[in-house]
């Protein structure tokens, strides 16, 4: 477990939408859902049906218990509970997320029918992976992490679409100081994973972790040139019109 480190809370808002990805030691360790992501109280829910996926990457309908199970076996199945979203879960879970954090994601502010549910609970055993990807509609992230080990490896936005994981013209050239970063994440620490960076994850151990997406000031003129290059032109307006609405408001607010 990562030390605790005493964080001022806006400025883990910060760090949390910034450019590079980054690890920030211990930051989670005071966050109320952290305490919950423990084998012993998801056990709870052993006998919940979940979709897991095999070594194969294939989904396959397994009991959570046998997920959990998976933690500590010598000899794991491969089984990783990775797209598990949390509203269908335990949505009580995301409420224990700080309020400031979970109001990251403009997009939350979006009718009921049309907000995307962006928060997953991720439960795998040793050896278990996601495979290079960027984040859906070119989103930011973070993962906080409740137990065991994970390795990260991430690769610029120009990398992204040399391996056309993002459609060219995305990422805007030479503006990347790096272009590769390796991370290992410890229980109680938060990793942060910006818009278009291309990344893969290995459970160096069993881990429990919840991540979750967003889109905010920090990212919404990458999104918006995602579906731009896209010629999705009606997720680009909806992108437009909800970073209006948040101008808006801070101008409202500025007024007062």
């Amino acid at each position: 477990m990562s030390p605790a480190v005493a964080y001022d809370a806006s400025a883990v808002l910060d760090r949390l939408c910034g450019p590079t990805p980054t690890v920030l030691r211990g930051a989670g360790l005071e966050w109320p859902v952290y305490r919950e992501l423990r084998e012993a109280r998801l056990r709870e829910s052993a006998d919940r049906p979940v979709t897991a996926e095999d070594p194969e990457r294939r989904p396959v309908n397994v009991r959570f218990g046998e997920v959990l199970d998976e933690l500590r076996a010598e000899r794991p199945r491969g089984l990783y509970l990775r797209n598990q979203r949390l509203s269908e879960f335990d949505p009580t879970l995301w409420n224990l997320v700080p309020r400031a954090v979970r109001r990251l994601n403009w997009l939350l502010a979006l009718p009921a029918g049309e907000r995307p549910d962006w928060a997953w609970l991720m439960v795998g055993g040793a050896g278990t992976s996601s495979p290079m990807h960027v984040d859906t509609m070119a989103s930011a992230a973070w993962n906080l992490l409740g137990s065991g080990r994970k390795k990260w490896s991430f690769h610029s936005p120009e990398r992204s679409e040399e391996w056309r994981l993002l459609p060219p013209g995305v990422g805007v050239r030479g503006s990347y100081e790096v272009r590769s970063i390796e991370l290992v994440q410890e229980p109680g620490d938060i990793v942060v994973t910006p818009s278009g960076w291309a990344h893969e994850v290995h459970n160096v151990s069993g881990t429990i972790s919840v991540t979750a997406n967003f889109v905010n000031r920090s990212n919404l003129g990458f999104a918006r040139r995602y579906f731009e290059v896209l010629g999705d032109t009606a997720n680009h307006e909806a992108l437009g019109a909800v970073g209006a609405a948040f101008d808006r408001l801070d101008g409202e607010c500025a007024g007062r």
